[in-house]
């Protein structure tokens, strides 16, 4: 048995600090390659419950392999998220391996099954995204700022822009661009991106709520797409 492969939604190259945050509305697992070794993450809401860590000269686990990782100053870094059946599969992996990072988390009961299954995104309840949820939108480079729009008013914003005016005409666009997706048999919409010389908006769904993102021309955005991303599965 090995770790199980999960649900990848993105991959980056940063400091593990910066990566974790990506993982912290959910169960996931951070595959990361250093310059001589790879290792891998396991985390619980952002949290790392077990982690491991091979090169030619070292094999690493639990708290060793975090301090090593933790120190790298940049790590090749693939993320993907767990249901809570993989979860408890992976977690039962690293027990019986010795990657568990301390004993509180190998004790702690119920750590599978706190979380309910995974719902549609577009169905039940409005996603609560609060400030600090967006501010992980916020904090990637070149990001102005966010904002997440429901029935046409903007419920929820952070940094420097007015987007009072744009929530409706926004929210417009996502529906007709979902029926030109489905007509042209793409699938299911992802994102907008607005590009103009000055900038990038993007607009995407989030369960009920649509998201607008205001970024520099210069923005990085596969970040933004990550962090987008790990929005769609909060709440």
């Amino acid at each position: 048995m090995t770790l199980p492969d999960g649900q990848s939604f993105g991959s980056m190259t940063a400091p593990l600090e910066e990566v974790l945050p990506f993982t912290s509305a959910f169960q996931a697992v951070v595959r990361l390659r250093s310059e001589n070794g790879e290792g891998f993450i396991l985390s619980d809401e952002g949290n790392p419950v077990a982690a491991g860590y091979q090169d030619d000269d070292r094999a690493l686990r639990g708290g060793a392999a975090l301090e090593y990782l933790s120190a790298e100053p940049s790590l090749s870094s693939e993320l993907s998220r767990y249901g809570p059946d993989e979860y408890a599969l992976a977690l039962a992996w690293c027990e019986e391996g010795g990657y568990v990072i301390g004993e509180e988390e190998t004790t702690e009961p119920g750590t599978g099954e706190e979380h309910p299954p995974d719902a549609d995104p577009g169905e039940g309840a409005i996603p609560e995204l609060d400030r600090e949820a967006l501010n992980l939108v916020l904090s990637q480079p070149g990001v102005k700022a966010v904002s997440a729009f429901y029935e046409g008013f903007a419920v929820h914003s952070v940094g420097a822009a007015d987007f009072e005016r744009v929530a409706a005409i926004s929210e417009d666009l996502l529906r007709a661009s979902s029926r030109i997706a489905g007509d042209m048999e793409m699938g299911a919409l992802d994102q907008i991106i607005l590009e103009t010389p000055g900038g990038k908006l993007i607009i995407a769904p989030v369960g009920d709520l649509s998201v607008c993102v205001l970024t520099k021309a210069n923005a990085n955005l596969g970040l933004v797409r990550i962090a987008l991303k790990s929005l769609s599965w909060r709440g």
